[in-house]
């Protein structure tokens, strides 16, 4: 099995864009922005972060297809778990109290 040899140099600077979106994260938490625009601005950095992590450090990038295949399910079950608590949360108002609860 060939393996690609990553340079010094890409390890750096993903290092560096890193902690940029990391001072950038924290950053964005002292913008007034409505409840929603944290969360939104928050997962989008964390995404992006999860994404360099995973293609350079994890060498995804030039992995075989299966473990492509095991990353997009990945994403795919996380997706529905982070759809499911946010029905949860959304629907947890909509139902009247009932006597007892």
């Amino acid at each position: 099995m060939s393996t690609k040899i990553v340079p010094t140099n890409t390890y750096i600077a993903v290092l560096i864009v890193l902690l940029a979106l990391t001072v950038l994260t924290v950053a964005v938490s002292f913008v007034p922005l409505p409840p929603i625009g944290h969360v939104v601005a928050g997962m989008s950095i964390a995404a992006l972060k999860a994404t360099l992590v995973v293609l350079i450090f994890m060498h995804a990038m030039h992995s075989p297809r299966l473990t492509w295949c095991v990353i997009l399910a990945s994403i795919a079950w996380l997706a529905i778990l982070f759809s499911l608590t946010y029905t949860d949360y959304l629907t947890r108002g909509s139902l009247p109290q009932m006597p007892g609860h």
